[in-house]
């Protein structure tokens, strides 16, 4: 008798503690508390200290009168922007913004963020009520200065009368729902096994001629002799030939499919994917540093816009009072409490973990439901109305499948991906009442590495690669709902399934012990940069591991610098806190260790070997070599090799691949040119199972590509000499704004390229028509940079840069006041004591019961 698949919606945590029980975050001795519904009042004074970068540090009696103020002062800074990220999560922009935003509402209606951010509170009102009373007690704060606005008591912030619309009250579940959108951004792989779909079915000789999952540079973040004998990579046999044959498109348009891809990235576009790839965060213990306790690190890598999406606060509920929290960090604006940052004791860090959380199959429609696998399922019709500014409302009709998914809206991929009669379902694990919040608030309060353990493992969705430290231990610990998936059966999580494989389906999920965690036992250092936990990708080949974890993960670029330089720094000893900032804005090319010999080699042989006779005499060609030659293999903006290096990669990787990816080339590239620039690289190191890639000899490849870079050159500079010209004249970051206006926080020039660790990533050829682009803006990168030690004492000190400001006020001294220590790497003490907090407070205010 087959078993039914996991019923997402009923299920809850597997693993439990005292926390969940009393619902205090402490022992079963401790008193229950009763959650409350309407914020009862402040209790006492809250004292807010501005500081000299716009950083609110409060103190209050209570964690719940904290909370109030924290919501007050969030909302002050940042409420346009707080109230489109509200809209973006109930999926109400184009009410306010317009038509242009509608498939993004689709995106958020399909889903349903609003009905399970609304199970969320449910769920944490009754495993965690004071983790709910805090955010009751925090979404007051933030009503209250939406009441002052409205009533005309305090400003209107920018953007409200531009865009013509007012501030509304927040609900209960708003801030649940923005949660789900987070999660859904950190777990999203829609776009990727689309696109891994469409590239399988319709151009399968290039899929059979190299593996895409095969990362470039093979580094694992579990340490090697902490990775259980069971646990092995390529273990057993592989299952690929059994796989379900690609099914061609019909009719097969490449126009259509472009046209397509690019919607749905558009329509994806204010939840992204689960990345991007660019997070770093390391550890290490006291036994390498010259303090002789810990150190830790974190720069995680999102889309970087204006204002920043991240808001800096500290929050004090024990110098003044009775509470739990002195915590002070990063929040992402909209949410409460903090999310990455240190308390007292600890210090806590992320990056995305792309465990493969989500799956699409084509499934067989047949009256008012499909078939799965053998099972055939009513689906529930629902309708979202979605109003939209200067035009027609949108009433979208959604297909969900109960305790399978959701049927995803053909208007948002009108392609023929499965046959006649069948339709896309995409599951999620976080289609479930989940505790994340929770999870978040018992990390801030923890005061060792296992109470930060203990609520690491509240997480079910949001899959992050957290990573603490104390003074004298630290923790790698991952704790999510990853699929107990069986691919013996030719099911390819990586790519759409069959949907009649009755085999495919949920039925359970990975235990904990095949979960990726550490303690550094050995080596005293962990550290992730998105890459595989396991080394399951490394052949390429993920049906011939234990079990299945993911399949898309970083190329390794950052892994392997990150690697190479622990080795180094802990072989020397003595590891101080400068060396750990200069390993956060390294911008060496971890490619150019491989690809620099190549390109150099072949330009040497011009004039000597038969293959490359077409380019002697080009004196270009040469002076580029020398250049490259005498380069010091940083991407640096003073560096005009580090540009002749840029150019170079992206000619090479079109000349190795272009034929071959056809038109989807340039749409992948755009997306993530970290992830694809590996294709082509380990082609040219004939690092595939074939070489059927290189239509050519890499040699040739090699000369062509700075022949290309030469006419690039020579049309933008008019010429090749590296006087001319600059890495940061040409690359920068674009700090855009989806609404604009003065919101928009302009270019400005940075360091970094696709394979450093100080990711800024871009694409040569994204102009039009995949013509070399005018500027090579990158969108994303560290959103913020953090580097903590620990005093005698055992408090975490920490230096940090940020870019923009923490204010979303254009006319406020703190809008853009961080940008140029962001950008020049520039790192100060983030106040934490109260004496430092005092002496850097440029501003304060108080908050008194009452008013």
């Amino acid at each position: 008798m087959l078993s039914l698949p996991l019923a997402l919606s009923a299920c809850k945590g597997d693993d439990t503690s005292a926390d969940q029980d009393t619902g205090t975050g402490e022992t079963g001795d401790e008193p229950q508390v009763e959650p409350f519904d309407e914020f009862p009042g402040l209790t006492a004074e809250v004292q807010i200290h501005i500081d000299d970068r716009g950083i609110p540090h409060i103190y209050g009696a209570t964690d719940n009168d904290v909370a109030y103020a924290s919501g007050y002062q969030m909302a002050t800074d940042r409420l346009f922007e707080m109230d489109l990220l509200r809209r973006r999560a109930l999926g109400r922009q184009a009410e306010v913004l317009g038509e242009a935003f509608v498939d993004q509402d689709i995106i958020s209606r399909t889903f349903n963020l609003t009905h399970w951010g609304h199970l969320n509170a449910e769920r944490v009102r009754e495993e965690s009520p004071d983790v709910y009373n805090y955010i009751i007690s925090w979404l007051a704060g933030v009503n209250a200065r939406v009441d002052q606005v409205n009533a005309g008591e305090a400003p209107l912030p920018y953007g409200f009368a531009e865009a013509g619309f007012a501030p509304e009250q927040w609900q209960r579940d708003d801030e649940y729902a923005i949660g789900k959108l987070m999660y859904l951004g950190n777990s999203n792989s829609l776009e990727r096994d689309l696109l891994a779909t469409i590239l399988r079915n319709n151009l399968p000789e290039t899929w059979n001629s190299f593996e895409l999952g095969k990362p470039m540079f093979p580094v694992a973040i579990m340490p090697e002799d902490e990775i259980p004998q069971g646990f092995k990579p390529d273990s057993g046999p592989s299952h690929l030939h059994k796989a379900r044959p690609p099914q061609p498109m019909d009719p097969y348009s490449p126009a259509a499919i472009g046209e397509t891809l690019e919607r749905l990235h558009r329509a994806l576009g204010h939840i992204g994917s689960a990345g991007p790839f660019g997070s770093n965060n390391w550890a290490i213990d006291g036994r390498h540093t010259d303090s002789g306790r810990s150190m830790i690190a974190n720069d995680p890598h999102q889309p970087l816009q204006s204002p920043s999406l991240m808001y800096a606060q500290h929050l004090n509920s024990i110098d003044e009072g009775t509470g739990t929290q002195d915590v002070i960090g990063f929040s992402f604006a909209g949410t409460m409490g903090v999310q990455l940052g240190h308390n007292r004791s600890l210090h806590w860090a992320a990056t995305t973990n792309f465990a493969d959380v989500m799956d699409l199959w084509d499934v067989r429609v047949e009256g008012e439901g499909v078939w799965a696998g053998d099972n055939h399922v009513d689906w529930v019709v629902r309708e979202e109305p979605i109003e939209v500014a200067g035009g027609e409302p949108v009433i979208l009709e959604v297909q969900d499948v109960p305790g399978y998914g959701v049927i995803v809206p053909d208007s948002l991929i009108p392609l023929p991906v499965s046959a006649s009669g069948r339709k896309l379902l995409v599951n999620w694990t976080g289609f479930a009442a989940t505790n994340e919040e929770a999870c978040f608030a018992r990390m801030s309060a923890a005061t060792d590495i296992p109470t930060w353990e203990a609520g690491v493992d509240l997480m079910e969705v949001a899959g992050f690669n957290f990573v603490a430290a104390t003074a004298d231990a630290i923790s790698y610990r991952v704790q999510i709902k990853v699929p107990d998936r069986d691919l013996s059966n030719g099911a390819l999580p990586y790519v759409v399934i069959d949907g009649d494989n009755a085999s495919s389906y949920w039925t359970s999920y990975l235990p904990a012990e095949q979960l990726p965690r550490s303690h550094a036992a050995s080596r005293g250092w962990i550290a992730s940069a998105n890459n595989d936990p396991w080394g399951f990708t490394f052949d390429g080949d993920v049906t011939n591991d234990p079990f299945y974890y993911g399949y898309f993960y970083a190329a390794g670029h950052r892994a392997k610098r990150l690697q190479d330089e622990f080795e180094r720094l802990t072989a020397q000893g003595s590891v101080t806190k400068q060396d750990m900032i200069a390993l956060q804005l390294d911008t060496h090319s971890t490619m150019s260790d491989v690809l620099l010999p190549i390109v150099l080699d072949a330009a040497a042989q011009v004039g000597t070997n038969p293959d490359l006779a077409e380019f002697e005499g080009n004196d270009d060609i040469q002076t580029l070599a020398a250049a490259l030659a005498s380069w010091d293999q940083t991407m640096e903006r003073d560096s005009a090799g580090a540009l002749i290096w840029h150019a170079w990669l992206h000619n090479m990787a079109w000349e190795a691949v272009e034929d071959d990816l056809a038109f989807l080339y340039t749409l992948v590239f755009e997306a993530e040119p970290p992830y694809i620039i590996k294709i082509p690289a380990l082609a040219m190191l004939h690092q595939y199972s074939t070489d059927n890639l290189l239509q050519t000899s890499r040699d040739w490849i090699a000369v062509e590509g700075l022949r290309r870079t030469a006419d690039w050159l020579n049309a933008t500079y008019g010429g090749v000499d590296p006087d001319g010209y600059s890495w940061g004249a040409i690359h920068g970051t674009r700090f855009d704004n989806p609404f604009g206006g003065e919101l928009d926080g302009g270019w400005t020039a940075t360091n970094g390229g696709e394979d450093t660790l100080n990711v800024s990533s871009s694409n040569f050829y994204a102009g039009p028509s995949g013509a070399a682009a005018e500027r090579f803006d990158s969108h994303s990168g560290p959103i913020f940079r953090i580097v903590t030690t620990f005093a005698e004492d055992g408090t975490p000190e920490a230096t940090v840069n940020f870019p923009r400001g923490n204010s979303a006020d254009p006319s406020s001294p703190h809008w853009d006041d961080t940008l140029a220590d962001w950008t020049n790497g520039v790192y100060t003490p983030l106040p934490f004591r109260r004496a430092e907090v005092e002496a850097a407070t440029q501003s304060s205010y108080t908050l008194s019961p009452g008013e």
